[in-house]
């Protein structure tokens, strides 16, 4: 599979973490399991055919061609199956970002996904120009144009505490008491799991449980040969925890998801806000 990643605009960064364009030709086909999101994604499905399918959970979730999909953050266990040619422009929002682009809470969004082809003028506008666009430059434009006319104003400066408690559990690659989190973004426990709820769409503790489960997969897939210490650096004190993690989250074992580990699709790129 293709993938390129996109260069975002200034005016955007604030809002976009990571952009990318992946393309899979007619007779090709792949598997694979996700890592939880930790970012809000809006799909751009540019294919002609009918040829992106997602088990979400209990949830089978088809894709259709010529259209736009959006996701909250999600922490069930997905894998997806690229059946045959795609072309797809994946757009991974800033944390809290979401809540401006839905215009609502993102815990309405967590752990769902919904087709937003139709939800307004502009976005059937731009999904129909994305069909005739002839050229990833032109496609990546109109997208990016699309979202300048979406993100017409910041977060609150109540968002800065949770910017700063996600700073702090990135850092700590998700291993950081929770009952402490609060106190170093100077703000009650109470308070701090409303603002992630209402911005993030998990509380603090299952926000940092998937940041140290996906820092864990993200360092032992540069480092195979110490994964007993790379999961005392993540907080798993005993492999029993990581093992019920990855089921958890995968849905598997870990020996089975890195075995079929596809480094070319990287999790739709979940994992890079990890990369040193």
């Amino acid at each position: 599979m293709y993938h390129q990643l996109l260069p975002i605009q200034p005016a955007l960064g604030r809002y976009i973490a990571n952009a990318s364009y992946f393309q899979q030709n007619p007779e090709d086909f792949c598997e694979f399991k996700m890592v939880p999101r930790i970012f809000s994604t809006l799909f751009f499905v540019i294919e002609k055919k009918q040829s992106l399918e997602m088990l979400y959970g209990t949830e089978n979730y088809i894709f259709r061609p010529n259209s736009v999909y959006a996701f909250g953050v999600g922490n069930l266990p997905a894998s997806f199956h690229v059946l045959s040619e795609i072309e797809v422009i994946l757009v991974q929002m800033q944390p809290g970002i979401s809540c401006l682009f839905h215009n609502d809470d993102a815990h309405i969004f967590a752990n769902k996904r919904f087709d937003i082809t139709d939800i307004d003028q502009n976005t059937r506008d731009v999904n129909e120009k994305l069909a005739y666009a002839d050229s990833v430059d032109l496609k990546w434009q109109l997208v990016q144009e699309y979202l300048i006319r979406k993100f017409r104003v910041n977060l609150p400066l109540k968002y800065g505490a949770v910017a700063k408690a996600i700073n702090i559990l990135c850092q700590k690659s998700g291993h950081f008491p929770v009952e402490n989190l609060s106190e170093q973004v100077f703000t009650s426990n109470r308070n701090l799991n409303y603002l992630f709820m209402e911005y993030i769409g998990f509380s603090p503790k299952k926000y940092g449980d998937m940041i140290r489960f996906n820092s864990f997969v993200n360092l032992y897939a540069q480092n195979p040969e110490i994964l007993f210490d790379i999961a005392l650096r993540c907080g798993y004190h005993d492999l029993s925890h990581l093992n019920k993690d990855f089921m958890r989250y995968m849905g598997t074992s870990p020996s089975d998801y890195f075995s079929n580990t596809h480094s070319d699709i990287n999790n739709w790129c979940e994992l890079d806000y990890l990369k040193p």
